[in-house]
């Protein structure tokens, strides 16, 4: 990736380049110099009014979310540059080439024993539990570390672990979609879904779907209101209107299910959704409104209540996106901590989206997304009733599906109990203020907005200092923490495995900090993060970036 970006945006600064040399060679008197003053100014009138009207009216097919029109135009320049200058696509196939078998290489060191075709007689099974032992203790290397950012959610209890391990391999086999030979993980399923939905004011019944994690959650939430959209108000051309800082599953839900996502701006200094801005997108296309609580990247929540207001008044839904946060959040009250209301009980609230495998401590992957009526949540079934196979009707994105991840969840709900999840949320809400705190009293670094619930990032005050280039020092000292951008920040998730460590993280900080200060010319750029981020946004057609970024994938799957 690192090669392939600086080429395109050297191609850029070319056609940049000539065409400030055209423009010297060219004056606009030439063209007007036969009109007088006035004849002059009425056709740059008629002009100016006709351009006003094709920039309001016109449809760009390929105009990125919140891409400004002068934005717009300059991709599509660079994409003719692209596309057309003699040699440059091929010159780019070439680095792209380069560059996937430099990230295949990255996989390959951590690859042993491949295999690449089904053996012929079968693998015994003591040598079947080598490899997996192997595997095991490589891949257990940051377990209890307390230095990952998010991503080990689960309790570092190796008893636990054993037990959610021995009640789930039991239903490896099963499959919810047959309940009539698995009954007992359809109650699991259905347990499950009314044990989340009573935690967010669902009081009579549990309406919602078990899923795989909070993209499939997010993505059904967001058909269901297309396709609500267009039963009940005719709507064939919905529009969802977002924060720049929600997930991105809602984009993937656009693109998915042909949903036009408009994104609002974010208040600079709050870090939450600017209500004006969002308003303002709202039209009569529009299907639903969303807010986060938190948001991935800063940690901040957005303020549902307004939100809620909002949404009723004009009638649209109101998604609240608690995938990251929900199992911390709904126990706040229990431990003292008011964070207003964001649930069911807040009138508004249309459906919610919440991960257990997050702060509910499951085994990956399930999560849940829950819906303010049995009739919205219909909108999200598939179902088809003269298929040839018969009758076929499914509530999530799978059809068949393995009965274990809903095991997990279940057995985890259960053998942790409330009690246990107030004083977990407790600890990590603690934990985030404290570090909100720590981080605050570093001069040199400004903590994005008021976080809450249990994720900070943090951005640089000073131009000398690169904000990536802490990234890059903390994970050479065995840090798995998070970049963001626009502001570039980095940024850390809380769990209960990492808050015992915080005091070391603020430390390696502000050593970090010294240690560039000592030299900032050596960290300018930033390190790796810095490269990556930096170079991406500098191109100014974001899909040929996200095409370059694809070539990771490529990596992950070649073997």
């Amino acid at each position: 990736m690192e090669q392939l970006l600086p080429i395109l945006i050297q191609e850029y600064n070319v056609l940049k380049q000539y065409a400030k040399e055209l423009y010297k060679q060219t004056s606009m008197h030439e063209y007007t110099k036969s009109f007088d003053i006035f004849d002059t100014a009425i056709l740059v009138s008629i002009i100016s009014v006709l351009g006003l009207w094709a920039l309001r009216n016109l449809r760009f097919p390929n105009k990125d979310y919140n891409q400004s029109y002068f934005e717009y135009f300059k991709a599509q320049i660079f994409i003719f540059l692209v596309n057309y200058c003699p040699g440059v696509n091929s010159y780019i196939e070439q680095q792209k080439a380069i560059a996937l078998q430099s990230f295949s290489s990255s996989m390959e060191k951590m690859t042993s024993k491949k295999t690449l075709k089904i053996p012929e007689n079968g693998i015994d099974s003591d040598t079947m539990m080598d490899k997996m032992n192997e595997w095991i203790e490589r891949d257990s290397k940051h377990n209890g570390s307390g230095k990952v950012s998010g991503s080990l959610y689960v309790m570092p209890d190796k008893q636990f672990i054993k037990n959610a391990q021995d009640f789930c391999k039991h239903f490896i086999y099963s499959n919810p979609m047959h309940a009539d030979l698995w009954p007992a993980t359809r109650q699991m399923e259905a347990e499950v879904i009314r044990m989340t939905g009573d935690l967010f004011g669902q009081e009579k019944e549990g309406i919602g779907i078990v899923t795989t994690g909070g993209t499939e959650s997010i993505i059904l939430a967001m058909l269901a209101y297309r396709n609500w959209g267009e039963s009940q108000k005719g709507i064939n051309k919905p529009n969802i209107v977002i924060p720049e800082t929600a997930h991105s599953a809602f984009y993937r839900a656009g693109e998915y299910f042909k949903i036009q996502v408009r994104v609002a701006k974010i208040d600079q200094s709050s870090f939450q959704v600017d209500i004006n801005d969002l308003r303002a997108k709202i039209d009569s296309n529009t299907v639903c409104i969303v807010g986060s609580f938190p948001n991935f990247g800063y940690g901040t929540s957005d303020p549902i209540e307004q939100l809620a207001s909002i949404a009723k008044k004009k009638k649209i839904g109101l998604h609240v996106d608690a995938c990251l946060g929900g199992f911390t959040a709904v126990f706040a009250k229990d431990h003292g901590v008011d964070l207003g209301k964001f649930d069911f009980t807040l009138d508004g609230v249309t459906s919610i989206s919440c991960d257990q495998h997050k702060h509910g401590l499951a085994p990956k992957g399930v999560s849940t997304v829950l819906f303010k009526t049995k009739q919205l949540r219909e909108h999200a079934f598939f179902s088809l009733a003269t298929w040839s196979g018969g009758a076929y009707a499914v509530p999530s994105m799978q059809g068949s599906k393995c009965g274990a991840n809903v095991a997990g969840a279940w057995f985890t709900l259960q053998s942790i109990g409330k009690k246990k999840y107030i004083d977990y949320s407790k600890k990590i809400m603690d934990a985030t203020q404290s570090l909100v705190k720590s981080l605050s009293e570093i001069p040199e670094i400004k903590v994005f907005g008021n976080p809450q619930i249990n994720c900070v990032a943090f951005m640089s005050k000073e131009t000398w200092l690169n904000v990536y280039a802490i990234h890059e020092i903390l994970t050479h000292q065995g840090w798995t923490i998070s970049s963001v951008q626009k502001p570039a920040g980095v940024h850390i998730s809380l769990t209960l495995q990492n808050i015992g460590n915080l005091k070391q993280y603020v430390h390696d900080i502000k050593a970090a900090i010294e240690k560039i200060k000592a030299n900032p010319k050596e960290y300018k750029k930033g390190g790796e993060m810095g490269t990556v981020y930096g170079t991406t946004q500098r191109i100014p057609d974001s899909k040929l970036a996200n095409q370059a970024i694809k070539v990771y994938l490529d990596s992950l799957l070649k073997i």
